[in-house]
């Protein structure tokens, strides 16, 4: 559905937050990133057959063409996370998650919450199946703009179920009936024995992310399994890729009348990154590179460049990425 005013426009792109953040303490600035306009991102696996696009892990040829689902979630405890391909996490108080689900279906996820100006951004070039219980006028009006599926509760409460602890919903119901195709891939991946950056690449057996006011986040590698394991300040999951992504925040109403406002990431533009991956090649730990990202615009997909403005290279698997603003210290041990 086409943009219908300039106000859904300036929302999508961010175009009323304050200037970029510069990088945090423990990302790198570096260079200018290469202004990229492609809308795929595409990487080869050692995988022979069908390939989930948003894990590069093999699966079925039914499954690779499955659509995306994508549900917004919060709240301490929640549920389903750990079947999705993708996490956007939103690091502001309170902390909230966009999961997308591709590969693995998931039922009881939640507890479901509203969009935001973010979901737009993050999910338009994914086009998937969009779970979320409310939001402004504005907001719904900007979610719908993009090219995505509106399966929210105001149109389709007989798909979610209400608990005691909020709304949950299954991304099998979510997707019943309906296709776009499968989303297009988000990362280049890297064969067996391949390295995640070209320059400056570490190997590190846990990371501390520290968000200003908030509880810190731990992280640690499980060399047998080839996972990042949050152990501290969030749900436990495993990961292929833990990706600390540094953005600018702006502030939007949630109530004019009342006065409510909250943090809103904005997803489109530049900025430093981290990216914590799978085993290097004879290594104990992890890998780890500091560089930067890019996102031109709300079509284009998220590119992520080490030191030397070489692609990054991620682990077949699932990702989590975490939306931090600037101040945010990401320290590494081991290695």
């Amino acid at each position: 559905m086409a943009a219908s005013s300039c106000g859904v426009i300036a929302a999508l792109a961010g175009c009323s937050a304050g200037s970029r953040p510069t990088s945090s303490t423990a990302s790198a600035s570096g260079g200018t990133s290469p202004a990229v306009t492609a809308t795929t991102s595409t990487g080869s696996t050692d995988a022979a057959g069908p390939v989930a696009p948003l894990t590069g892990l093999s699966v079925t040829a039914v499954t690779a063409q499955r659509p995306a689902v994508a549900v917004a979630v919060a709240g301490s405890d929640p549920s389903g996370l750990g079947s999705a391909d993708v996490v956007f996490e939103e690091m502001a108080s309170p902390v909230r998650y966009l999961a997308v689900f591709q590969s693995e279906q998931a039922s009881g996820v939640g507890p479901v919450t509203s969009t935001r100006p973010t979901d737009g951004q993050l999910l338009s070039v994914l086009h998937p199946l969009t779970g979320y219980d409310g939001g402004t006028s504005s907001f719904v009006s900007t979610l719908d703009a993009t090219k995505i599926v509106d399966v929210g509760y105001a149109g389709h409460a007989s798909l979610y179920a209400a608990g005691s602890g909020g709304l949950t919903v299954s991304t099998a119901a979510l997707a019943a009936g309906q296709s776009d195709g499968p989303p297009p891939g988000l990362f280049s991946y890297r064969p067996a024995g391949g390295s995640l950056a070209s320059a400056q690449q570490t190997n590190p057996t846990s990371v501390r992310v520290e968000v200003p006011g908030q509880p810190a986040e731990q992280w640690s590698f499980d060399s047998r399994a080839d996972r990042w394991v949050e152990t501290a300040g969030g749900p436990r999951v495993s990961v292929a890729n833990l990706v600390v992504q540094i953005v600018s925040f702006k502030t939007v109403y949630l109530s004019h009348r009342y006065g409510l406002t909250a943090q809103s990431p904005v997803a489109v533009g530049k900025g430093a990154v981290t990216v914590f991956s799978g085993t290097a090649a004879g290594g104990s730990g992890g890998t780890a590179a500091a560089g930067t990202w890019s996102k031109p615009g709300v079509a284009a997909v998220t590119n992520y460049f080490d030191a030397a403005s070489e692609p990054m290279n991620f682990a077949p698997g699932p990702t989590w990425i975490a939306l931090a603003p600037a101040g945010t210290r990401t320290s590494q041990a081991g290695g």
